[in-house]
């Protein structure tokens, strides 16, 4: 994670993306609103500042989520939260080269299974502590 960590030093600030949300996780009273909302809360508790569309910072960086859910056959529900941090980046032997949002950081995948009941739950949770991630190692590298 040594290098990847490196791609989250010096930023602006980060815009926060989140993946359209399949059926069965909007059923459970999940969107990507509410999804957004809490990510940009908990990097300004942290003191990253949260950029909107309308900003326009060197590499256009954006902490991504995705979300997908599928039942199970014994009426649970397997879900994955992922969660990126994507930028324009450039070749080093070429800077001429440009790639359009390179993952550049990413966060330990969470997989789980459980309860339909507990969805919204176990997402929320496993979404805070994979931008906790992004938070320490964002931190980690923007030391004073």
């Amino acid at each position: 994670m040594g290098q990847d960590r490196e791609s989250l030093r010096d930023l602006d600030g980060v815009r926060v993306s989140v993946d359209d949300l399949p059926l069965s996780v909007r059923s459970g009273g999940l969107s990507s609103e509410r999804l957004r909302q809490s990510v940009e809360a908990q990097l300004r508790q942290a003191g990253i500042r949260v950029l909107t569309t309308g900003d326009f910072p060197v590499g256009d960086p954006f902490i991504r989520v995705r979300v997908n859910a599928a039942a199970g056959p014994c009426g649970g529900v397997a879900y994955t939260v992922d969660v990126d941090f994507v930028q324009m980046v450039f070749m080093r032997r070429n800077p001429a080269v440009t790639f359009n949002r390179a993952e550049t950081w990413r966060a330990a995948p969470a997989l789980g299974t459980g309860d339909p009941a507990n969805l919204t739950a176990d997402v929320m949770r496993a979404l805070y502590e994979e931008v906790r991630q992004f938070i320490d190692d964002y931190q980690v590298v923007n030391r004073a």
